[in-house]
């Protein structure tokens, strides 16, 4: 698009606008407009203050007037302070961050005087700078970066003036940066800028708090042994000038901490600065989840919903997992999964216990690769059962009726939260749903009561099936399938309940326990992102059904295997 042919009012409302200032003022020299190699308007002008001419060009953007005009000298100098480097823009008045559609190019060479005008009054205030420079922009063009942490910050200063002690030095290598912290200061631990667990190196390296006074040294070898033998660390100092050796020192002056580094490459030893950033380690979660760390997640089905829902869950809080699932990733699936190209032919279980420690760090994830339902040994299906009995909620995202059985079987007998969601064929929609003993009806009963209320809005819920989950026909034929957004929208819903179902198990945000999501327009759904409340008849407590002859039978069973422990104790005493 060439703004200025489709929309010529406005170009010639920027000329007119520049040549009444130029009839107006008497600084403005020399305007001359033109058309670059790539079309866009260009205006070349002059600012005269004090005799000096000074020759600037302002070419309009492509997206003018919703983005700003750049001004920069026409000869490349660094003209000012407030300027982007030796023959870049000016910082004006108007720039990306304050720009309105309603600033014109008269505007900003006004703000081009403005700011020749102020630089050159020797007897004016200084011009003050609204140039804020983000965490992300400082850090451009640097590689090597060092992160220091509140704690870590305290523990650094608390080191005597001149002294050094020895710390643990975690690196990691990741997207094309080197980023290192310090992971250990006098036995402590909780000063790292990330969690661990995570892949890094760890090394040792030194610490060393500078006397008053004294100036930070260069990046340069010289200039940091010279230093160290000022402060009579001669051992640090001779490893310094040593001809090889990687080297991480860690030096705090009453200004600033820097991190230097050594390291061989190249037949040479090189030594560098990293850039340090200070972070902080508050927490973006509610204080009531703080509660999740000591909680455990049992999730069966780790494919496209049980993977994104563990991520959450993890991201929420959670550090113990049990994930259940016998598949292998394969190329299809990485279209609807939180797990990468890098985990193709691995199973699914182990890699997604791989990412969540990416995610988080050190965390306590058992991994079983069974089907859960499936053709497995009793004694293995038996073991996986007692491992969801063991967890505070579980989690069923397999869409497999079977397996839902064996889970609501264990919430059931251990009184255990069940939390399940589906996707809908095709992915129009899909359903989550939360029981609790004594809040709703037991899972099974439960699952029924859901049925029976898709069966009362005219068709059975289109649920995906084993043959082609997630997809169904559409109207003229054509597959519609659940893409990676609408599985996720139905994940995100199922680890909600989850987390909710955790933080508050009596006092839930969710009045109804189940509930159909709509993303298409189809079956019950009039429009996408229609919501439609379950409610489910039956909160008492989930029992055990047991007659008095099945405890008969239960104690003669236990009779006829452990004789020895009853012997005769339990007979009547008539």
């Amino acid at each position: 698009m060439i703004w200025w042919l489709e929309n010529s009012t406005r170009a010639r409302s920027e000329r007119q606008s520049v040549a009444d200032l130029a009839e107006r003022v008497n600084w403005l020299r020399g305007v001359r407009w033109y058309l670059s190699d790539g079309a866009a308007l260009v205006v070349d002008f002059e600012i005269d203050h004090d005799g000096e001419s000074v020759p600037l060009t302002m070419t309009y953007a492509e997206f003018h007037p919703n983005a700003p005009p750049i001004v920069v000298p026409r000869d490349g100098s660094r003209l000012s302070s407030h300027q982007y480097g030796p023959g870049g823009n000016l910082c004006l008045e108007y720039r990306a961050d304050n720009w309105e559609a309603a600033i014109t190019g008269a505007m900003m060479i006004e703000s081009a005087h403005r700011l020749i005008a102020g630089e050159r009054d020797v007897d004016g205030p200084e011009l003050p700078s609204a140039h804020y420079v983000s965490i992300g922009q400082s850090v451009r063009g640097s590689p090597f970066r060092f992160l220091v942490t509140p704690p870590l910050d305290e523990r650094l200063k608390a080191i005597e003036p001149g002294q050094s002690v020895e710390i643990g030095v975690a690196e990691k290598y990741d997207a094309e940066t080197f980023t290192v912290t310090v992971a250990e200061i006098d036995g402590a631990t909780d000063v790292r800028a990330w969690p661990a667990g995570i892949r890094e190196t760890t090394k040792r390296g030194h610490a060393i708090r500078l006397p008053v006074g004294t100036r930070m040294p260069t990046a340069a070898q010289d200039s940091i042994a010279g230093l160290l033998g000022d402060l009579g660390l001669a051992t640090l100092r001779e490893q310094v000038l040593a001809a090889t050796g990687e080297m991480d020192l860690v030096m705090v002056s009453q200004t600033e901490i820097a991190h230097f580094y050594a390291y061989d490459g190249n037949q040479k030893r090189h030594f560098g600065r990293s850039r340090t950033l200070k972070v902080g380690v508050g927490s973006r979660l509610r204080d009531d989840y703080a509660v999740l760390a000591g909680k455990s997640v049992a999730i069966v089905g780790c494919g496209s919903m049980g993977s994104k829902v563990a991520a959450m869950l993890t991201r929420a809080g959670i550090r113990q997992f049990t994930l259940v699932d016998d598949d292998v990733l394969f190329l299809a699936n990485i279209v609807r999964n939180e797990l990468g190209a890098v985990a193709i032919g691995a199973h699914k279980v182990d890699a997604l216990r791989a990412r969540l420690i990416e995610i988080a760090g050190t965390i306590d994830i058992t991994v079983r690769r069974v089907a859960l339902g499936g053709q497995e040994s009793a004694d293995t299906t038996d073991s996986v059962m007692s491992a969801l009995r063991a967890c505070d909620v579980i989690i069923d995202a397999t869409a497999d009726a079977h397996c839902f059985n064996f889970c609501a079987a264990v919430a059931k007998e251990s009184l255990k939260p069940l939390v399940w969601g589906e996707v809908f064929a095709g992915g129009i929609g899909g359903l989550v749903a939360r029981v609790r003993s004594g809040h709703e009806p037991e899972p099974q009963t439960a699952r029924n009561q859901i049925n029976a209320w898709c069966d009362a809005h005219g068709v059975p819920a289109p649920l995906a099936g084993f043959a082609a989950p997630y997809a169904a026909a559409a109207g003229d034929g054509a597959a519609l399938v659940a893409d990676d957004a609408e599985v996720t929208i139905i994940a995100g819903h199922l680890a909600r309940l989850a987390t909710d179902v955790l933080i508050r198990p009596d006092e839930s945000t969710f009045p109804v326990p189940a509930y159909a999501i709509g993303l298409r327009r189809a079956w019950i759904f009039s429009e996408p992102f229609e919501t439609w409340p379950i409610r489910l008849a039956g909160s008492e407590p989930w029992k055990i059904e047991q007659d008095s002859a099945s405890v008969a039978e239960s104690l003669a069973l236990l009779r006829e295997l452990l004789p020895s422990a009853f012997d005769g104790h339990d007979q009547s005493s008539k």
